[in-house]
């Protein structure tokens, strides 16, 4: 196992800040992040190496929840009474907001697609499943569905990017949902930990926890065949797909790992980090992605270059909560 540390970037991590304060340019976005238990989003500004969080971003009245669509700059948050939007960002900063209506008023969590143009909104409360496609320009639901009618309650998702492909994953399964037909059975485990759709949006992997095994789903529009990539990762949780579909990245918060399995040969390469990755959140970056984002800590990010691996850290700023306890 490779150990990371961020030592030996530190004084590297001094050189884009001061090339950005000589020439007065503003630094670039790298990703979005939003809180998970307010209504918070900021973005995050700069390069690996000298990162920063920007202040909150102002949010539409009576949002209750943001949730950041990965690697795009864009955002879906809910509104109270108000009808579900689209946020618009441009450069870290909010740009407009674009109300979806029939689209589920609050949603227990969502599953983007890939290329996020394709979204999965889920709630218990009112027993509903829905697939909104054409994100983010023209966003409409595709498929509304009473979710008591898939063999058991959903806990995840996964989707391709025309809306075409749905995979639905409880604790102890994973289903192909056909549009019009029976849920079929992809997968059966005991703890289904984390599912996600591969880049071309004709297979899927999936995480299961009680033999640490990540699964390549294929033949999702043919011959539907489970594929074990690698077993006995250690307190495995997020899988996503690397943005070339080669690898997949697999966090592992027990023990402070990341780990990359190449889709062909299953060779694993594992990379310990200073928290536990409990998220693996694309960011704009190809292959970089938000493990930890604590309000109040240290954020974490993981990326690959190429072979080189890390992990770099965002500077804590007060979250919203703390910042209003100080008054």
């Amino acid at each position: 196992m490779t150990r990371i540390s961020v030592h030996r970037y530190f004084f590297l991590s001094l050189l884009p800040a001061l090339t950005w304060a000589a020439t007065g340019l503003t630094a670039p976005v790298t990703g979005y992040v939003a809180d998970s238990a307010t209504p918070e989003l900021r973005a995050i500004f700069g390069l690996p190496g000298a990162l920063r969080y920007s202040d909150p971003l102002p949010l539409p009245r009576g949002t209750t929840r943001v949730r950041v669509a990965p690697g795009r700059d864009f955002a879906w948050v809910e509104r109270g009474d108000a009808a579900p939007a689209v946020l618009f960002l441009s450069s870290g900063s909010v740009d407009r907001v674009a109300p979806v209506e029939g689209a589920l008023a609050a949603a227990g969590w969502v599953a983007f697609s890939p290329g996020a143009t394709a979204v999965v909104l889920y709630s218990s409360s009112t027993g509903r499943l829905q697939v909104l496609t054409g994100l983010p320009d023209a966003p409409r639901v595709s498929l509304d569905l009473d979710a008591s009618t898939l063999p058991e309650q959903p806990a995840a998702a996964a989707v391709s990017d025309d809306g075409n492909i749905l995979l639905a994953a409880s604790r102890s399964a994973v289903y192909l949902i056909p549009p019009g037909g029976a849920a079929q059975i992809a997968l059966s485990g005991e703890k289904i930990h984390s599912l996600a759709m591969m880049p071309d949006g004709k297979g899927a992997v999936a995480a299961e926890g009680a033999t640490g095994s990540v699964y390549l789903l294929q033949g999702l529009t043919s011959a539907l065949v489970a594929r074990t990539l690698v077993s006995g990762l250690e307190g495995i949780g997020k899988v996503q797909p690397a943005w070339d579909g080669a690898t997949v990245f697999v966090a592992q918060p027990r023990a402070r790992t990341v780990s990359i399995v190449d889709v062909v040969t299953g060779a694993t390469q594992s990379f310990a980090v200073d928290v536990p990755p409990v998220a693996l959140d694309p960011l704009g970056i190809r292959d970089a992605f938000l493990i930890s984002s604590r309000p109040g800590e240290t954020g974490w990010i993981f990326l690959r270059n190429g072979s080189d691996a890390r992990a770099v850290f965002v500077p804590a700023v007060a979250s919203g909560a703390e910042r209003g306890s100080q008054r």
